[in-house]
């Protein structure tokens, strides 16, 4: 069980590591063009820290940040399964399962069917992986 454990906790890491650079991969090709920043630009009466703020850039800024965070993550969890970074293993897989509910819930709210279906795929082999790894630490 333990092995199998280990592979599902590695097939979610690499695919949030492929996820993070498809994301970024998009961002720079398709996201970042004058039209999309002309009428992100058009909105000009939102308040943040008591400044207007400059949606295009915010919108700019949280597309890459997402993108590289996912591709970190999946490093960090690559490394916690290999090297016990972490604590233990089951903090790593605690950590993507929180991550990746938020995934589903933002899919729900934000993005669309695309994100949940991910998110919950992601989801379902995680809590299997942790499945078999509690049930290989109880034997």
């Amino acid at each position: 069980m333990k092995k199998w454990s280990g592979i599902l906790s590695r097939v979610v890491a690499i695919l949030f590591i492929l996820i993070g650079l498809l994301h970024t991969d998009v961002h720079f090709r398709e996201l970042d063009n004058k039209l999309i920043e002309a009428r992100l630009s058009e909105i000009n009466d939102v308040m943040l820290l008591g400044k207007t703020a400059d949606i295009w850039k915010l919108w700019q800024g949280f597309s890459f940040m997402m993108g590289v965070s996912f591709v970190i993550i999946g490093v960090l969890r690559l490394l916690s399964i290999r090297e016990q970074f972490f604590i233990n293993e089951r903090i790593g897989a605690f950590t993507m399962i929180i991550l990746l509910i938020i995934i589903i819930i933002s899919g729900t709210k934000f993005f669309g069917p695309p994100q949940i279906y991910g998110g919950a795929f992601g989801l379902l082999l995680q809590c299997m992986s942790l499945g078999f790894l509690i049930r290989s630490s109880a034997k």
